[in-house]
């Protein structure tokens, strides 16, 4: 009989350690998380023409704090630059440090001055080089994104929101943002049968500026997906 009420006093004093630390190994659930989209001048054309080194504009959780804002063009002939291309330093591009499983919408809310025009707003996990499809180098390097939306600019200067929906991805340490003009074959037939380039800049790293990537993540580890 002692034995059988050591042995139960054992087992309670076990589960009663256990407890605790079953308790603290909670599933993890989804932060929400917003990017800044960020400049080292502000002019984003000198801070990413280095095509060869794959030198892309930075985004971070940390809020701008730059009086003026930087910007950058987005250049547009219509049907060019290679749209199948991930990471092209022609386009604004922004990348982050990120580690965690992204679900739901993706927002990029981003503000611009020019003419209308429609631009396509492209997602990737962990892509940190240039990749194209090109038939001239036969190439075929394109990655699908993990989120793609084609959104109308304003005329003059405005806020846009691209919201890509529902998406689902793992990213093992980073997230690119891709700036590009939608190209004449993703557009409806215009009036008058002509596609009309436009001019516009993104303007971004500012506080009356403050573009940004908001998106919900599951962390690999810890309480953020972002360091």
């Amino acid at each position: 009989m002692k034995k059988l009420v050591a042995a139960l006093a054992v087992g309670v004093l076990v589960a009663a350690v256990a407890a605790p630390a079953m308790a603290g190994k909670k599933k993890a659930k989804p932060v929400t998380t917003t990017l800044y989209l960020h400049g080292p001048t502000r002019v984003g054309e000198n801070d990413s023409m280095a095509i060869v080194n794959d030198v892309f504009l930075p985004m971070d959780k940390n809020e701008p704090t730059e009086a003026a804002p930087a910007s950058r063009f987005i250049v547009n002939g219509v049907v060019t630059p290679n749209e199948t291309c991930a990471g092209n330093n022609l386009f604004p591009v922004w990348t982050g440090e990120v580690s965690g499983r992204v679900t739901g919408d993706v927002k990029l809310t981003f503000s611009h001055v020019g003419t209308p025009g429609s631009v396509v707003v492209r997602i990737w996990p962990d892509v940190g080089s240039l990749l194209c499809n090109s038939s001239l180098s036969g190439s075929a390097d394109y990655p699908e994104p993990a989120g793609e939306v084609t959104v109308a600019l304003p005329p003059g200067t405005g806020t846009v929101e691209a919201v890509m929906k529902s998406v689902k991805f793992s990213a093992a340490g980073s997230l690119m943002v891709q700036i590009s003009p939608a190209v004449a074959t993703e557009l409806p037939e215009p009036v008058g049968g002509v596609f009309a380039p436009f001019v516009s800049r993104v303007l971004y790293d500012s506080p009356a500026f403050a573009s940004a990537l908001e998106f919900k993540c599951t962390p690999s580890s810890g309480s953020s997906c972002t360091p």
